[in-house]
């Protein structure tokens, strides 16, 4: 039985804690850390959990052998360094960090503890169906492919809005789908982007088996559902996948109304849509990593090397849109 802390209780640690529950008989939650015990009560309650305000208490308490970080961004290297140095294993929401810097001192300090960060869309049923798909063969080699994630501005906490904490829309949420396209098309060559407005950026992006067109926004109004997709061009067919969710009420981007497909169009014969499991992503990410921990393995999903890759285009995407180059 792995012991956590989960620290932080905004909408990812409530997202976190569900899975942690559906994952009672293979780890226990002993602390949940929150800045104020009003905070972190509810989920400690449904998790049976003790209360914490201070991080370093927390990492610390007895029985913990894992830290589960749905801290703000800023704090990851801090947090992770403390958490390594006192021997835990460590699962860190995406992005790993903010600088290529601060990135490489958290691989550094894991030194042979588990270090997975959460980029939750690689545990989403839609887009492991449309990497099989692609994977098979049966469509050909992928040539190209177009991203989208538009949200409206991410108000439900205090810092999110804040390119300075956050990293901004390309470095808090396009990132996910850059994250993919490096899995599906391999390394970027080269990247042109564009910004219109400061929450809305398009990037061109020349990757070693394709090109990628990738869209990101959080300028969308408080009223347009979270819309997402993943368009594949192979040389014999096109896989497609679209998600739309209508905002939830208790804060945060995803709630219901939830719309989600992924659909093959062969080249020589009829489309089809493909039958998706029925899975919580964020439970199988965490089974994952309690896989690692309880294996040794590295993270086959959210691995540093593929977190620190993710971060290094999202920052260059960034600063292109940025010089308008």
């Amino acid at each position: 039985m792995t012991g956590v802390a989960l620290l932080g209780a905004g909408f990812m640690g409530r997202a976190h804690a569900a899975a942690w529950a559906a994952l009672a008989g293979r780890a226990q939650v002993r602390v949940v850390c929150a800045r104020s015990a009003e905070a972190a009560a509810p989920l400690a309650e449904r998790l049976g959990a003790s209360v914490a305000t201070d991080v370093e208490a927390a990492i610390a308490a007895p029985g913990v052998d894992a830290v589960d970080v749905c801290l703000p961004t800023p704090l990851h290297r801090a947090v992770a360094e403390r958490a390594f140095a006192a021997g835990r294993h460590v699962l860190l929401e995406k992005p790993l960090a903010l600088t290529l810097e601060d990135a490489d001192a958290i691989g550094a300090a894991a030194n042979g503890h588990v270090l997975m960060a959460g980029h939750v869309l690689r545990f989403f049923p839609e887009l492991r169906a449309v990497a099989a798909a692609v994977a098979s063969g049966e469509l050909g080699r992928p040539l190209g492919a177009t991203a989208l994630r538009l949200s409206p501005a991410p108000d439900w906490n205090d810092w999110m809005l804040d390119p300075a904490r956050s990293g901004g829309t390309v470095v808090d949420l396009m990132i996910h789908d850059l994250d993919l396209l490096l899995d599906l098309l391999g390394p970027a060559r080269a990247v042109h982007a564009r910004a219109a407005g400061p929450r809305h950026v398009v990037a061109l992006i020349e990757h070693e088996r394709g090109e990628a067109v990738v869209e990101a926004s959080h300028a969308m109004p408080a009223s347009f559902p979270f819309t997402a997709g993943l368009r594949v061009l192979c040389e014999r067919g096109v896989v497609d996948h679209r998600f739309v969710s209508e905002p939830d009420e208790a804060g945060g981007n995803l709630g219901g109304g939830t719309s989600s497909y992924v659909r093959v169009h062969p080249a020589d014969g009829p489309a089809r849509t493909l039958p998706l499991e029925a899975a919580d992503p964020w439970t199988a990410e965490i089974a994952h990593f309690l896989d690692c921990v309880e294996t040794g393995a590295e993270p086959a999903y959210g691995s540093f090397t593929q977190a620190r890759a993710a971060l290094a285009l999202a920052l260059e995407v960034r600063a292109s849109a940025s010089a308008g180059l």
